[in-house]
C-alpha cells in the first residue's frame, strides 16, 4: 500500500518590502520568504551579461556586435570589451561566479586577460594583476 499524498493550501500572498520578499498571512503578519539575498558583484554581472549577449547573438536575436550596441544604445567598443570576457578561462569565469576569486582581481585586470592563452590567463591571475598581457 502506497503513503496518501495531502495537498496543504496556505493561503500566503508574497509581497516585497524594501527590496526584500515576505509572506503575508491572512491575518496580516509578516515572515521574511528566505534568507538574505546574495547580491552579485559588478564582476558576476558583468559576466553575466556577457553571456547573455554572446547568446543572443549567436541565437540570431542580434546581427552583430553592431546591431546589439545600436539596439542597446551603447557604444561599439564597450560591447566588444565585455564579450572578449566570454574568453576568459572556464577556471576564472568559475571563481567569479562562486565569488573565490582573488580580491585584488579587478574588472579592468579581466579585460586585459582576455587577450591571453587559458594557462597564460591563470599564471596573470596568480601573479596579482594582468601586466603579464603586456610583456
Amino acid at each position: 500500500m502506497e503513503p496518501e499524498t495531502y495537498v496543504i493550501h496556505l493561503p500566503l500572498k508574497p509581497n516585497r518590502r524594501a527590496g526584500r520578499k515576505y509572506l503575508i498571512a491572512p491575518d496580516g503578519s509578516t515572515v521574511p520568504a528566505t534568507g538574505k539575498t546574495p547580491q552579485l558583484h559588478t564582476m558576476q554581472k558583468t559576466l553575466i551579461r556577457a553571456f547573455l549577449w554572446r547568446r543572443e547573438i549567436e541565437q540570431g536575436k542580434y546581427d552583430g556586435i553592431t546591431d546589439l550596441a545600436r539596439k542597446l544604445r551603447l557604444g561599439d567598443e564597450f560591447v566588444l570589451r565585455q564579450l572578449k570576457l566570454t574568453f576568459l578561462s572556464p577556471s576564472i569565469i568559475a571563481a567569479i561566479l562562486d565569488n573565490t576569486q582573488p580580491r585584488y582581481l579587478t574588472l579592468q585586470d579581466l579585460y586585459g586577460l582576455t587577450s591571453l592563452g587559458w594557462d597564460e590567463q591563470e599564471t596573470a591571475m596568480r601573479q596579482g594583476t594582468s601586466q603579464g598581457a603586456e610583456n
